[in-house]
């Protein structure tokens, strides 16, 4: 049954023309106008979160900085840049400092040291 079929009935099939092949129509996905304008005047339904939801969010908040600097350690044997990389994005999640934080800082530090070229 699953097993090989002789050469002889495989030898015997006669490959079809592709003439002969009959091909069923392709189905068309078009909707009717009035819905297809509907589809896109319509405003997106508001659904209320559950309070399963928001606690897992907020777990999920308080967690995942832990996670990121406890997997930056465990790489930071094998790969020095990329776990410090994680460590430091850990860390400064922790202590809630944003892009723009990090930016001002930047800033700043050229300017400190004499880089900032708008005072020429």
């Amino acid at each position: 049954m699953f097993g090989k079929q002789s050469a002889k009935s495989q030898r015997s099939e006669k490959p079809q023309n592709l003439q002969d092949i009959q091909l069923s129509p392709p189905e068309t996905l078009s909707a009717p106008a009035s819905q297809s304008d509907t589809l896109f005047q319509a405003e997106p339904q508001v659904v209320p979160e559950s309070e399963l939801v928001n606690t897992v969010e907020k777990i999920s908040r308080i967690v995942s900085p832990y996670f990121v600097v406890i997997v930056g350690l465990a790489l930071y044997e094998n790969n020095f840049l990329f776990g410090t990389i994680l460590i430091a994005t850990g860390i400064l999640s922790l202590l809630k400092v944003s892009a723009n934080d990090v930016a001002a800082f930047f800033e700043w530090l050229k300017q400190f040291f004499g880089f900032d070229n708008t005072q020429m």
